[in-house]
């Protein structure tokens, strides 16, 4: 079965979003899931969000 990679775009920008970030830290943790190679495998969304949180401080 194939990904919709605009379905999972979207759904990777409202995760953070849903999380609190801004439309900015949302964008970048979307460009990290396609340069990471995981935009399709939304269970590593939140152990990469927070590891994005970490690098941030």
């Amino acid at each position: 079965m194939a990904v919709d990679p605009y379905g999972m775009k979207t759904r990777a920008v409202a995760f953070a979003v849903r999380a609190g970030h801004t439309d900015e830290m949302a964008h970048r943790f979307l460009e990290r899931l396609c340069a990471d190679g995981v935009l399709g495998q939304p269970d590593k969304f939140g152990p990469l969000l927070a590891q994005m949180m970490e690098e941030n401080r």
